[in-house]
Parts: structure tokens; C-alpha cells; sequence
């Protein structure tokens, strides 16, 4: 039942041509008809009544991203996630405390398909001026070969139950993954996307946001290779 809004939605959408105008209305759709059960998960995570729901993105027809009361994301997946999305809270709640940048702590729903973070301060790399951004080229690969070096840097023979973390939580990253851990594996973002940084007013990265994909790998040059193709993009659009 918890899929039938997805449902719903996706069977609207197909009447609609524009692929932008198709996602827009299953996110639409879908934040109105989730609105009820986000609330409650908001109500039981932080004691707070819901007051605004707004529809950030739906590029595909299985999740969505809503904010809530301007300080809460709430991602919703069409699929049962089962134990993953426990695994995917307890992993980069784990991690936060090994890397300098702050990484928005996550709470798992128990028995819907959800997750809740709230907001990290920080300004997106398009609130600058690109010439400004250009000009801070070298700065930027930098930090985020600091911060790639942090994650790698995590023994993961330590973590908890590590093995579980050879699985990919999302589809992107299942093509890195070991079959087990070995003596090369290591922490990889896995979706080092340059919309996914946070800056403070100087330029300096302050948050990392979107660790659906986080996961163990034996390809330590995922994280840099991901970040590239999405920081070229970035460079030559107009």
C-alpha cells in the first residue's frame, strides 16, 4: 500500500509529453499524498508539527525529496528497502565523525521507506559567480581531494558488521562493489556530484549532502572520477 501514491502518480504522468513537466507532477502528486505519513515521521523524529511541504525533485518515478517546515529533507522511495536503509543510517552516521565537513545526520524509518536529515548551512556552487568559481578552480579539487582522502582513509575493517556495505544501497555504485572486503577496499561517496557540496561565504566546502550511494568499494579513484564528469559539466555549460 505504502506504493500505491508512486502508483498514482506514474499513471498521471503518463499522460503528460514533456519529461520535466512528468517529473514535476509525480512530485506534486506524490508530496500531497505522502504528506500525512511524512508528518508523523517528523512528529516522532524531532517532536515538531508539520507547518510547509514542498516538492524538491523527482527525476525518477521510484523516489522523491520533500522539504519540510524548511528545515527537514524527507526522501521517499517507491521500493522496500528493508534492513538497507537501517544500514545506510548507522554507515554515514558512522562516518560523520571522521570527516572535517559536516554530513547531515540521518534518521531511518522502522517500517516505512524514508529518511529524514535536516538542513546544513551552506550556500550551493550557484549561488557564486561562476568566473569567481573558475578562478578558485585549484581550491576546490583541493578540498575535495581532502575530503575523498578523509573517507579513504576510514579503516573499514572496523566498522560494525562491514561486510553488509559490499552491497550497494543504490544501483549507481553496484558496479564498484567488492564481493567482500579485502585489504584495497575503502569508503566511496559514490555520487560526488558538485550540487552536493556546501560552501560558506569564502569558497571553503562545509558540507557534503546526498549519501544514498555511500558504500565500501575496491575502486579507490570512484569518488574523483564522479566528481570530475559532474565538475567538466558544470564548467562548460552556459
Amino acid at each position: 500500500m505504502f506504493a500505491l501514491p508512486f502508483y498514482i502518480s506514474n499513471l498521471m504522468a503518463c499522460f503528460v509529453k514533456v519529461q520535466s513537466q512528468r517529473h514535476a507532477l509525480r512530485g506534486r502528486v506524490n508530496s500531497f499524498l505522502y504528506t500525512p505519513v511524512m508528518s508523523r515521521f517528523i512528529r516522532k523524529t524531532f517532536g515538531e508539527k508539520t507547518k510547509t511541504v514542498k516538492f524538491v525533485r523527482q527525476h525518477t518515478p521510484s523516489r522523491f525529496v520533500c522539504v519540510v517546515n524548511d528545515k527537514y529533507f524527507v526522501k521517499i522511495f517507491k521500493k522496500n528497502m528493508g534492513k538497507r536503509l537501517k544500514n545506510f543510517e548507522f554507515l554515514v552516521n558512522y562516518v560523520a565523525d571522521f570527516i572535517d565537513v559536516k554530513i547531515p545526520k540521518v534518521y531511518a524509518s522502522n517500517n516505512k521507506h524514508m529518511y529524514v536529515t535536516k538542513f546544513i548551512k551552506g550556500r550551493s556552487i550557484y549561488d557564486f559567480d561562476k568566473e569567481f568559481v573558475l578562478k578558485h578552480e585549484k581550491k576546490l579539487l583541493n578540498q575535495v581531494d581532502k575530503i575523498i582522502s578523509d573517507l579513504q582513509s576510514i579503516d573499514v575493517h572496523k566498522i560494525p558488521n562491514a561486510e553488509r556495505f559490499c552491497v550497494a544501497l543504490e544501483a549507481t555504485s553496484k558496479k564498484a562493489m567488492p564481493e567482500s572486503l579485502t585489504d584495497d577496499s575503502v569508503l566511496a561517496h559514490c555520487d560526488m556530484n558538485v550540487r552536493n557540496f556546501l560552501f560558506d561565504k569564502d569558497f571553503n566546502i562545509c558540507g557534503l549532502i546526498d549519501f544514498d550511494s555511500l558504500c565500501i568499494t575496491n575502486d579507490h579513484g570512484k569518488d574523483k572520477q564522479i566528481f570530475m564528469k559532474y565538475w567538466n559539466r558544470y564548467k562548460e555549460a552556459k
